[in-house]
């Protein structure tokens, strides 16, 4: 924030955090340009546009001389994108009565100003220490609110039966739902800040926020809004501690870092994954959990490791009582473990087990899961391009990028033209040809 209160540009926030001036900056661009033998001699000026986003972004080369100047490694800046490269970072809020409080009002912010420009969140390192504060710190008791009305019993009873109706519709409407879960959540958020209530409804509220808050991140997630995704779940994981609720915070970790994974931190994930684990009740949670757990160590390549939580998962799925699983996790099935099986076995390099698992997974699969079933197939056309079965690769291609761009995820449709560039080492083969064209109209 600036010292008025707005939200600084994270080029703004990074320059303050060196103790740059605008000129100090413009002359450390030109000795890095200088290092790599190129002639560019950037003025204060130059640099007040990018902080006011008078010019969009930089250009690639003075992208890449920002990041020599502020030590950040080149293949993020790619990752990422501008401006979300930039070691702009924000502290997390301690679970606290007040710290929960201000989690909340930064999602409440967020929806009101959806348009505010926002840092990338968190550091890996401090996605990992909110997941073990969350672990080890018990809940402060809830207090009535000190001013406002009394939280209507209806209005919460409407609430708690809408947030479960709108997380069913995010598997299968999940554009749509965006406005009206974000009405809920600030409904919510503002009963908590400004209702008067005892400790039973404050839990309710917090569990509502909390499950709202979810939804809403992974509506983020998917349509590859990774900071504003974050910013939900961290608000989501303090109303979960606040209303004691610890396998709905354990789901939000879950999600955390499923998208740590997603965006190659596979370390991160693991970590968190493992503070998650501690203090789950529900055997499916604890599936999800360990099944997660296995995609990420498939990334960093222990296969060990990845066998002994896939075979955890499949005994804690099989434990998991029939509808007693909670909302969040609900979904979470024999295809599901089949599906990310077959991920893990792709990374691991074992192709014709990886197409085994895949296979199975996807005819097992609700039809009406769009979302997973274009990741999947996404995958399933990594594996026969591995295996050098160019016929199966393409027509699976095909499939995964229709299914992907039917979703409107932009998660889903980033992935499907991420495989078609596996591709391009055979871009003279009829099919893969085909497969192009098909792709570009």
């Amino acid at each position: 924030m600036g010292g008025d209160g707005r939200v600084q540009h994270p080029l703004t926030y990074v320059r303050q955090k060196y103790g740059m001036s605008m000129d100090e900056l413009a002359r450390r661009l030109t000795l890095a340009a200088r290092r790599r033998g190129l002639i560019y001699r950037p003025d204060r000026d130059r640099i007040y546009k990018w902080e006011s986003s008078r010019v969009k972004a930089p250009s690639g080369d003075y992208q890449m001389l920002l990041a020599d100047v502020f030590g950040v490694d080149q293949d993020d800046v790619v990752r990422y994108g501008w401006p979300w490269w930039l070691p702009a970072y924000e502290t997390p809020h301690p679970f606290t009565a007040v710290g929960s409080r201000s989690a909340l009002l930064e999602v409440l912010v967020a929806l009101e100003h959806p348009d505010r420009r926002a840092f990338l969140a968190f550091t890996t390192g401090a996605l990992v220490g909110t997941a073990c504060g969350w672990a080890t710190i018990e809940p402060e008791r809830l207090a009535g609110a000190l001013h406002g009305r009394r939280v209507d019993a209806t209005l919460l009873a409407w609430l708690e039966t809408r947030t479960e109706e709108l997380r069913a519709l995010t598997n299968t409407s999940a554009p749509e739902c965006t406005d009206l879960i974000g009405a809920l959540l600030k409904t919510t958020i503002r009963l908590i800040n400004t209702g008067v209530y005892d400790a039973p409804v404050g839990r309710r509220l917090h569990q509502v926020a909390a499950s709202a808050a979810q939804c809403a991140g992974w509506l983020h997630f998917d349509q590859g809004e990774h900071t504003h995704a974050v910013r939900h779940w961290n608000g989501a994981l303090h109303a979960a501690h606040a209303a004691d609720h610890r396998d709905l915070g354990a789901g939000v970790l879950s999600d955390i870092a499923y998208a740590a994974n997603w965006l190659n931190q596979p370390s991160t994930a693991v970590d968190i994954l493992e503070h998650a684990r501690t203090r789950t009740h529900s055997a499916a949670a604890r599936s999800l959990l360990d099944l997660r757990r296995a995609r990420a160590l498939a990334a960093l390549g222990d296969a060990h490791n990845t066998g002994r939580a896939l075979h955890s998962a499949e005994k804690e799925l099989d434990r998991a009582r029939p509808g007693a699983a909670p909302a969040w996790v609900s979904w979470m099935s024999p295809a599901d473990l089949t599906i990310d099986a077959g991920r893990c076995w792709l990374d691991l390099g074992q192709h014709q087990q990886a197409e085994a698992a895949l296979a199975e997974g996807l005819q097992l699969l609700d039809p009406a899961r769009a979302r997973t079933r274009s990741v999947m197939l996404a995958y399933r056309a990594e594996g026969a391009l591995a295996r050098h079965d160019l016929p199966a690769a393409t027509s699976i291609a095909c499939e995964a990028l229709t299914t992907a761009r039917a979703t409107q995820a932009a998660r889903c449709i980033q992935l499907a033209d991420t495989t078609l560039e596996h591709f391009a080492p055979h871009r003279a083969h009829p099919a893969v040809a085909d497969l192009y064209a098909f792709a570009a109209s």
